[in-house]
């Protein structure tokens, strides 16, 4: 049962070339469960993945890597700071920075009057498909 999972991995790296040798992916979640759901489906995908259950440890995390990551995937509703504001400074260190906010509690509406400027927006819940889509497209872009 093991082999046929493993092709399964593989087909999903080969289908999306070599973007996971372009850059880390780094997600941001408060929920622990949500951000090792979001890890998992991206490392499945063959993506390079940092994943941290506080956004403080986040910005702190992208301030000292060296390479910088390709894009960060960040919740929006989170108890020391949100989303946005995550994307907000996470730019200031890093202004190639692609970004992906997440929420179930609120819509792309949100976006609007904030001067945070995110690339992609993705409601919750989601599909594995869609997250790994997604990463995918902003590597590209």
């Amino acid at each position: 049962m093991s082999k046929p999972k493993q092709g399964f991995m593989k087909e999903r790296k080969s289908d999306r070339g070599d973007l996971a040798g372009d850059g880390s992916v780094f997600v941001v979640d408060d929920n622990v469960m949500l951000v090792e759901f979001a890890a998992v489906v991206l490392r499945a995908a063959g993506f390079k993945v940092e994943h941290f259950s506080n956004p403080k440890a986040g910005l702190q995390a992208i301030i000292e890597a060296d390479p910088k990551p390709a894009v960060l995937i960040t919740d929006y509703d989170m108890a020391e700071m949100n989303g946005l504001d995550l994307i907000q400074l996470s730019r200031k260190v890093h202004p190639a920075l692609k970004t992906v906010l997440m929420s179930g509690t609120v819509d792309d509406s949100v976006l609007r009057n904030h001067p945070a400027k995110v690339n992609r927006f993705l409601g919750k819940p989601y599909q594995p498909s869609q997250l790994q889509d997604l990463v995918t497209e902003l590597l590209r872009t």
